[in-house]
């Protein structure tokens, strides 16, 4: 069984001309082409204001081009690449040109909960820019510069990218992506992944740009429970709580539940 793979590690790098040729030439143009983005550029002047580990180049390698994995593996890898220009920008400047002040307790007021005693505080993240599911610096290999790649992930591809590892924790059998402010982690369809890996190669960008949502019935999946299901990138990416929070349904996780719910309010009067 081969040894987990860790993505944002700077142990163990591989100069990417160890690949193929015609791995590389691909690989080169599809980074090109996401860092060539309007989008691409903004978001890395903001964490101003890498290099992938030898197995993940490995594997990659061992693709066969134009195959399903094949683009699976090169998605895997533009991720971490993307994700490893942010921890680089964010350690070359320290932090960033204009640190922020540091983080004190957010402290929550009795007003807010009537008859209830206030929670205790919460801590504020130590960087500015996050994804606020990957606050787990303590235990990244990069530390704070990781929560940063993270939100790098977010601008770039809609959220962070992860995939379903399998049994043995290396596979990459479907690409997820976790949003935003979301509990749902949903699954890219075989159709974006044609349509995204088309851009890659020259092609035109995807009529709702080059950030990753959800389709009406996309596959979702709970956060609290995507690893349990072996999806992730990294199993240190997250800390899964040990009391899971209730079901909660958010309009924006099921397709046609907010739409129902401003029908049902109209009919009613309840809007």
């Amino acid at each position: 069984m081969p040894e987990h793979l860790t993505s944002t590690q700077s142990l163990a790098t591989v100069g990417l001309e160890n690949l193929s040729p015609q791995h590389f030439k691909v690989l080169q143009q599809a980074f090109w082409t996401i860092l060539s983005t309007d989008l691409a550029t903004e978001t890395f002047a903001q964490v101003v204001d890498g290099r992938p580990t030898a197995k993940l180049a490995q594997a990659f390698q061992n693709t066969n081009p134009g195959s399903r994995e094949f683009h699976l593996r090169l998605i895997e890898i533009l991720a971490v690449l993307c994700h490893g220009i942010a921890v680089h920008l964010y350690q070359a400047y320290d932090g960033g040109f204009h640190k922020p002040e540091p983080p004190d307790s957010i402290i929550w007021h009795d007003e807010l909960f009537p008859n209830m005693p206030p929670p205790p505080p919460r801590k504020a993240l130590p960087a500015e820019l996050y994804h606020s599911s990957y606050g787990f610096w303590q235990q990244y290999p990069n530390g704070i510069a990781d929560i940063v790649g993270y939100w790098v992930e977010y601008r770039l591809f809609g959220g962070v990218v992860l995939f379903d590892r399998g049994e043995t924790g290396f596979e990459c059998k479907d690409i997820f992506i976790h949003l935003v402010g979301r509990y749902m982690i949903f699954q890219l369809s075989e159709a974006q992944i044609h349509a995204y890996i088309s851009f890659l190669q020259g092609g035109q960008q995807p009529p709702g740009g080059i950030r990753f949502k959800a389709e009406e019935y996309a596959h979702r999946v709970d956060e609290n429970y995507a690893m349990d299901m072996n999806i992730y990138r990294d199993r240190y990416e997250r800390i899964i709580p040990e009391r899971r929070a209730r079901c909660v349904i958010r309009g924006e996780d099921l397709p046609g539940y907010a739409q129902a719910m401003e029908d049902w309010a109209r009919r009613t009067g309840n809007g």
